[in-house]
């Protein structure tokens, strides 16, 4: 097959480097020849040039925002008319087998491969609006839907994510199949670590308000003032303003030296390696790569019962779950397994183990390739069947 994946971005998020996997993947069984187009230079090109892509540049523009644009409505669709009339010029002239669109962002690909004829299918990422703050042109609900009239199928990361898609989309197109987490499994914490140090937390992902990184460090004087020794280490890039916003509530609390705030880390299993256990406080993850590589490195993970976390953690057993936005819930999950280190290392093992049969390179592209052939698969651990009431369309969002 020849496909032709549009990705609205070519930084390194956790979709981009999904689908550096999935390329990785198509090569290595040689089922399928990449070609992605970007729409400006960045890191991701080189990776996926080594993953065996080819990459083209061509600026692609979408149909949201993160913050209420500047720009007027009209000349962002303008933008958008561009950009597909661009990408369907040259989806006739190489003629792929499929169009695949890598976020709910771009829907450019997408009303390109409908132009030409050329079949169209959409990864679905994230939730939008929940966990990203995304602002769509259009309105969420006539997005949604018009993400299911421009695909055959539609792949969600989740069964958090795909149950929503289904309130808008029929429900016989929307399937779910969860990443490949290409990581080498880790140590044991008991093995990785020494006794009479502080307790290590992580907290891994970009710095904004929807990733939580407020909630741990008031989770951490908490924490602090029932007598744990605990520090909290922050990775990743940070929104502009936020990183005055964390600072202050430091110094506020008191914390300030017991929280270490650095910026993207090249090496995300070193970063577990060094933690005892791994945060994951989104409000509403899509899936959540972290949760996952904390699996495989073997580390417990205290998550927020929100999105897709809580159906990797209930059906892992490799963390322990909270209400999100409750900081005091979430000491009382911390010290929980610093009391208990037995437990922790239980729910660490069982948690490796669920990663290294569920989210296998293999089974993510086996499970994309039944889509892209027209088959799909009626079970397996990474592309579950569709039970009779996850297909009811409920009308809530």
């Amino acid at each position: 097959m020849k496909i032709t994946f549009v990705s609205h971005s070519a930084k390194l998020g956790g979709a981009e480097i999904s689908l550096c996997e999935l390329v990785a993947g198509l090569k290595r069984l040689g089922a399928a020849e990449a070609t992605v187009i970007l729409p400006h230079g960045g890191p991701l090109a080189e990776r996926l040039e080594g993953a065996g892509a080819t990459v083209v540049r061509l600026s692609n523009y979408g149909w949201a925002t993160i913050r209420p644009t500047r720009l007027p409505v009209l000349v962002m669709a303008a933008l958008d008319v561009a950009s597909v009339l661009r990408l369907s010029v040259r989806f006739a002239r190489h003629r792929p087998d499929l169009v695949v669109t890598n976020s709910l962002i771009n829907p450019s690909g997408a009303l390109a491969a409908r132009m030409v004829g050329v079949r169209h299918l959409w990864l679905v990422n994230e939730f939008g609006d929940l966990d990203h703050d995304y602002r769509f042109l259009l309105g969420l609900p006539r997005t949604l839907a018009a993400v299911g009239r421009l695909s055959f199928a539609i792949l969600a990361c989740s069964r958090a994510v795909g149950d929503r898609m289904k309130v808008y989309v029929p429900p016989e197109k929307v399937a779910f199949a969860y990443y490949a987490i290409a990581m080498e499994p880790g140590r044991s914490p008991a093995q990785a670590s020494s006794g009479g140090r502080s307790l290590r937390l992580l907290l891994l992902g970009k710095k904004h308000e929807g990733k939580g990184q407020l909630e741990a460090v008031r989770a951490l004087a908490l924490v602090r003032r029932a007598g744990v020794d605990a520090r909290l280490r922050l990775v990743g890039d940070v929104e502009p303003g936020f990183e005055g916003r964390l600072d202050d509530l430091c110094r506020e609390l008191g914390v300030a030296d017991a929280v270490e705030s650095v910026g993207y880390s090249n090496d995300p299993a070193g970063e577990i390696d060094a933690a005892d256990i791994v945060l994951m406080c989104s409000r509403a993850e899509g899936f959540g790569r972290v949760t996952v590589e904390a699996m495989r490195r073997v580390r417990p993970v205290v998550g927020a019962r929100a999105g897709a976390t809580t159906e990797l953690l209930e059906a892992s057993g490799g963390g322990v779950l909270y209400p999100p936005g409750d900081p005091s819930a979430l000491a009382d999950r911390i010290v929980e397994l610093r009391d208990d280190p037995r437990k922790a290392l239980g729910l660490a093992v069982a948690g490796s183990r669920w990663a290294a049969d569920h989210c296998t390179p293999d089974g993510y592209v086996n499970a994309f390739l039944a889509l892209a052939r027209g088959r799909q698969a009626a079970s397996g651990p990474c592309f579950p069947p569709t039970t009779r009431s996850s297909q009811r369309r409920s009308r809530r969002p």
